[in-house]
C-alpha cells in the first residue's frame, strides 16, 4: 500500500536508517522480470532508495551483456558525439588534463573521447564485457574490472574523479565517494552524474519514469540529498548543470512512448506519440531552463 513503512535489514547506504515511506511502484524497464520493485524515500535522510534490498551478486542478474556498451564498436566520430555534454562540462570545470578515474567506464567511451596528450585515463567497471573493450582501447594496467572500493587505489593519486550515470547503481554510495575523496589529490575534482527524482518528468511518471530505471538504479537523488552527501564525504559543490543533451528529452521520449503505449490506449495512444514528437526537446528544454531538468551533474572540489 503507498505510504507504507518498508523495514530493512543492511540499511540505508547514505545515512544508515532502516525503515523507508513507499512512494510508488516501479517495473524493471528492461523487462527482465515481472517484479514488482518499490521506490521509497528513506526516513533518516530523503533520499529514494528501490526496494527490496539486493546484494550486488543478485543485482547482475538485471544487467544485459550490453548495458554499458555497443554490441559493435563504434567509430571515433561517433563516441566524439556522444561524450561531447561530458567533454564539455570537464572543461567548464576548469580541469586542464593530469590523472583522470572514471568510475563505472562501460567500454571506456568518455576515456576515449578525451585528448591523451593531456590526460592520463585511468576506469574502473564491473562488467567484464564492457572492461575489456575498455581496456583493449586504453590498456589492461588502466582498466579495473570490479567496483572502486576493491579497486585498491593509491591516495591522493588523480586530478579528476568522474562517476557518470554510476552512483545511482550502487548498494554503498556513501563508501563509494568517500574512497573516490581518498583517491582524490586535496586540489582534485570530481564530477557526478545522476537522474534528477526532483524534476518534472520524475514528478509526472513516477515510477514509469525510464530514469528510475528499476531494479537496477539503487539510490534516487535530488541536489538537495546529494549535496549533503557530497558535503559529509569531503566535498563542496562548485558547479550544478540540470542540462543533458544526451539524456534529458531522451528520457521524456521513452517515459511518454511507454505510457501512451502502454495504458491500453491502442491506436489513439501510439497517434498520440507521434503527434508529441516534435514538441519532445522544445518543451524539455522550456523546463530544463526553469530548473526542473531530468539530469543532475555536480561538479565539488576535495577539501
Amino acid at each position: 500500500m503507498k505510504g507504507r513503512t518498508e523495514t530493512t535489514k543492511s540499511g540505508c547506504g547514505v545515512c544508515g536508517a532502516t525503515t523507508a515511506r513507499e512512494l510508488y511502484t516501479a517495473r524493471d524497464w528492461l523487462g527482465n522480470s515481472d517484479a514488482v520493485f518499490i521506490v521509497a524515500e528513506c526516513e533518516g535522510c530523503g533520499v529514494l532508495r528501490t526496494l527490496p534490498e539486493m546484494t550486488d551478486t543478485e543485482l547482475s542478474q538485471y544487467y544485459p551483456d550490453d548495458y554499458w556498451g555497443e554490441a559493435s564498436e563504434p567509430g571515433g566520430a561517433w563516441i566524439r558525439s556522444s561524450q561531447s555534454d561530458k567533454i564539455q562540462f570537464v572543461k567548464q570545470c576548469r580541469a586542464g588534463g593530469g590523472r583522470l578515474l572514471d568510475v563505472g567506464c562501460g567500454s571506456g567511451f568518455f576515456l576515449r573521447a578525451l585528448d591523451a596528450s593531456k590526460w592520463d585515463r585511468f576506469g574502473v567497471e564491473i562488467g567484464k564485457a564492457a572492461s575489456e573493450q575498455a581496456a583493449q582501447a586504453l590498456g589492461h594496467d588502466h582498466v579495473f574490472t570490479g567496483t572502486l572500493i576493491k579497486a585498491g587505489l593509491n591516495a591522493s593519486s588523480f586530478d579528476v574523479v568522474t562517476l557518470w550515470s554510476a552512483l545511482e547503481h550502487t548498494n554503498e554510495p556513501r563508501a563509494n565517494l568517500a574512497e573516490a575523496r581518498r583517491v582524490l589529490k586535496d586540489t582534485g575534482t570530481l564530477i557526478v552524474q545522476v537522474p534528477n527524482v526532483a524534476s518534472y518528468q520524475a514528478r509526472i511518471f513516477g515510477g514509469d519514469w525510464s530514469a528510475i530505471d528499476a531494479p537496477r538504479h539503487r539510490y534516487h537523488f535530488t541536489e538537495r540529498t546529494l549535496g549533503k552527501l557530497l558535503s559529509e564525504t569531503g566535498f563542496k559543490v562548485t558547479r550544478i548543470t540540470l542540462f543533458s543533451k544526451s539524456h534529458n528529452s531522451h528520457a521524456l521520449r521513452q517515459s511518454l512512448k511507454a505510457k501512451l503505449h502502454g495504458d491500453g490506449l491502442g491506436p489513439i495512444g501510439r497517434v498520440s506519440f507521434i503527434l508529441s514528437i516534435p514538441f519532445i526537446k522544445p518543451f524539455d528544454w522550456a523546463m530544463t531552463a526553469l530548473g526542473h531538468g531530468a539530469t543532475l551533474t555536480v561538479a565539488a572540489s576535495a577539501v
